[in-house]
């Protein structure tokens, strides 16, 4: 699925439908960053080596996909990929209802 082909689905999917295709995105993201062939979804970013450099790289391009503002923070407060797509999907879900936090 091509970068388009993911916003869209991911703008078109329910809650766990973003869930699920975020942390799959996630997981290949990160594990490109850290040349890693893949990463578990309980998988520490910072554990496995993720440092500022690579985590802006990864904030950049889930920024890209989701057309959200994504403070690089999140990847702190979220450092998996199953925390982080679910946090991202919530927001995405607050996003574009109308509601901010």
């Amino acid at each position: 699925m091509n970068e388009e082909e993911l916003r869209r689905s991911i703008a078109s999917g329910d809650l766990e439908e973003r869930k699920r295709l975020l942390q799959e995105t996630i997981r290949t993201h990160a594990a490109a960053l850290l040349s890693l062939s893949s990463i578990d979804e309980d998988s520490n970013f910072l554990e496995l080596g993720l440092n500022s450099l690579s985590a802006i790289e990864l904030t950049k391009n889930l920024m890209k996909i989701t057309d959200m503002e994504i403070p690089l923070v999140t990847i702190v407060d979220h450092p998996t990929p199953a925390q982080l797509a679910s946090h991202l999907a919530e927001e995405y879900d607050r996003a574009s209802e109308g509601v901010t936090q």
